[in-house]
């Protein structure tokens, strides 16, 4: 269990540690072909194939109804929020980053819970955190800016990334299998 919590904790320290350099390599990438394309038109088309594979995945394990709820929910608040950010491509990164903080949170944090949704919401809360730490520590890092739009994105990512975790867990076999994985490591 400790890697679990170690393996955040790297993640956190990438994060923290690219704040200098991570607005210089964001606009290389985003003036690129691949980048361009990556964090423009390609984000939602990626994102709509990752939902349709999604669906796939919960058709094939038998989900609940409610985890196509779920989904659809994430999907949703993804749709908006890129739209929302449509102007602002450099800015779509906090979805996905803190989406994956979220689950790596959930990793960590989820054998110590009483149950799936204190879980769950214990990782959102715990990657909402981070993502006001990361704004905190630009806010004193030359160059940067504190922002408080960007730790509500932070926060949006954070929970959508639980949503669709939840969602994909819900269709992963049996409570009971589910339960001897996570406390299996």
């Amino acid at each position: 269990m400790r890697w679990r919590w170690a393996a955040l904790g790297v993640y956190v320290a990438a994060i923290y540690t690219s704040l200098p350099v991570a607005p210089r390599v964001g606009l290389r990438l985003l003036r690129s072909a691949p980048g361009g394309w990556l964090l423009g038109p390609g984000l939602p088309l990626l994102g709509a194939a990752a939902a349709g594979m999604l669906v796939l995945v919960l058709r094939r394990h038998r989900a609940p109804v409610w985890a196509y709820g779920v989904l659809a929910l994430a999907a949703l608040g993804y749709g908006v929020a890129l739209s929302w950010l449509n102007a602002q491509r450099l800015e779509r990164t906090h979805l996905p980053e803190y989406g994956i903080a979220a689950w790596l949170a959930w990793r960590a944090v989820a054998p110590l819970m009483p149950d799936a949704f204190a879980g769950y919401a214990t990782a959102a809360a715990l990657a909402s955190v981070i993502g006001l730490g990361d704004e905190l520590l630009q806010g004193v890092t030359p160059g940067r800016y504190y922002d408080l739009r960007d730790v509500g994105m932070n926060a949006l990512g954070a929970v959508l990334g639980v949503l669709v975790l939840a969602a994909v867990r819900a269709g992963s076999g049996s409570a009971a299998d589910r339960e001897h994985e996570d406390h299996r490591e």
